[in-house]
């Protein structure tokens, strides 16, 4: 287990998912964890690689959420199917590492669970919580824009955008919390481009925001609605599916065929809303969610 990876770590692990990338068609890890792994960690990171040999077969890494402990799992797909040993194994001591961290709630997605990911979360504690669903509609939509946006200053609009964020996403265990650092990991991505950021105002500051991001490398090329939120005072005003359309837009702009966004399973209105407009299930990931004791009081 590793606090902070390695140099060589880091290259043994990024190899890793990449070649699990590229048989799923998508990097295995979120962007939350991925952020905390290739900018060296924040408290709160642990990584657990398992070997054979020289070759690194699996991963497990442990990142701070907002009040919460989120943990993922990669396994090389060259081994055998399933979670078998290595991914037990794996679970099982993130697990204990969170113990010996004094405990805490733990939260283990998984990217569309088998019989086999909830039997192994039924045995450390972990049971299926939320659900997590991802949309997708061809592009574009053919329905007209009716909302005024305007691009994202990196200069100037982080404060206005955190403030929506946090107010829009108070208690998520991945989106809420969101500080300038947060905001600033993602702006130094590859993918980051302000244009496809928009912000809506109303009365003098921003109401709302669509903040998209291009998958370019994917099969098919995918643009995703990556962050949207309104704030609260700005409620009842129809500004998620207006936010929404204008993203689509933009993406469709940019010579993307395909739209794409993550929605709570149980966000009835949200899911009601996108299908609305053309969006369809085209995967479910599920959160396995427990509360880890304090090792120190055993």
């Amino acid at each position: 287990m590793r606090h902070r990876l390695s140099s060589d770590d880091l290259t043994a692990v990024t190899d890793l998912l990449s070649t699990v990338g590229t048989v799923d068609g998508e990097r295995p890890l979120s962007d939350h964890l991925w952020l905390d792994l290739v900018h060296g960690g924040r408290p709160g990171f642990a990584g657990i690689l398992v070997h054979d040999g020289p070759a690194l077969v699996a991963y497990a890494q442990l990142s701070q959420g907002n009040e919460s402990r989120q943990l993922e799992v990669v396994l090389d797909p060259e081994r055998s199917g399933g979670l078998g040993d290595d991914g037990a194994a794996l679970l099982e001591r993130a697990i204990a590492v969170v113990g010996d961290d004094g405990g805490g709630t733990v939260v283990w997605w998984v990217h569309g669970p088998s019989d086999e990911h909830e039997r192994l979360a039924q045995s450390v504690g972990l049971r299926a919580d939320r659900s997590l669903l991802q949309l997708r509609r061809p592009l574009p939509t053919g329905t007209p824009v009716d909302i005024t946006t305007r691009p994202f200053e990196p200069g100037s609009d982080v404060d206005a955008v955190l403030a929506v964020n946090n107010r829009a996403f108070a208690g998520h265990a991945e989106q809420g919390g969101w500080d300038a650092e947060t905001l600033q990991r993602r702006q130094r991505e590859p993918w980051f481009d302000p244009c496809g950021f928009l912000l809506h105002e109303r009365d003098g500051r921003v109401a709302g925001f669509c903040w998209t991001k291009l998958h370019e490398a994917t099969e098919p090329p995918l643009g995703e609605i990556y962050v949207i939120a309104v704030d609260p005072d700005f409620h009842g005003l129809g500004l998620g599916k207006a936010l929404t359309l204008a993203g689509l837009a933009s993406i469709a702009d940019r010579g993307i065929g395909t739209g794409m966004l993550f929605v709570d399973a149980d966000n009835v209105a949200a899911r009601s809303m996108y299908e609305r407009l053309g969006f369809k299930v085209h995967r479910t990931d599920v959160a396995f969610v427990g509360e880890v004791g304090d090792a120190r009081d055993r």
